[in-house]
């Protein structure tokens, strides 16, 4: 006769096996580098909205500088001198540096479009150009694009 108190050897294989199972389905989403791309892809899109913010809040020229050396990076700032891009001295509102730090996990990996992006005092872009940036984790097995619209929206692409 069985007893009413315990599990059979098969009933605990069972069991193991559909935890190993849900276990081996979980662990790919809970990569440190999946992750840290994933936040740093948000919150550069993020900042474009930002830029556009600023811009109208301050009533100047504030723009997002694409920084495409070593692991990147991007900038927040002020357009002083009015050019459309950034200048050395200008203010910067933020920064993030890719490669280091919080960041260390991500690198930026290509930009196609324009690396600056200027928004005016009304908060509408200077320059009308579809923009994608690319973010990967430093081995380059995982990626993600933030896309940026010639009117200045940006979103994460799905991947």
């Amino acid at each position: 006769m069985r007893s009413p108190y315990g599990l059979s050897l098969i009933e605990l294989v069972v069991v193991l096996a559909v935890l190993g199972v849900l276990l081996a389905l979980g662990v790919p989403r809970l990569n440190p580098d999946r992750q840290a791309v994933n936040q740093a892809a948000q919150g550069l899109a993020q900042q474009v909205t930002r830029a556009r913010f600023e811009a109208i809040r301050r009533n100047e020229l504030v723009g997002l500088w694409l920084q495409i050396g070593g692991a990147g990076g991007f900038a927040l700032f002020v357009d002083a001198n009015r050019n459309g891009s950034y200048d050395a001295g200008e203010p910067i509102i933020h920064r993030v540096t890719f490669g280091a730090g919080d960041w260390g996990r991500v690198r930026l990996l290509s930009v196609s479009g324009s690396s600056t992006l200027v928004f005016d005092t009304r908060g509408i872009p200077r320059d009308w150009v579809q923009t994608t940036v690319t973010l990967s984790n430093r081995a380059g097995t995982y990626t993600r694009n933030v896309q940026i619209s010639p009117q200045g929206r940006a979103q994460v692409a799905q991947p």
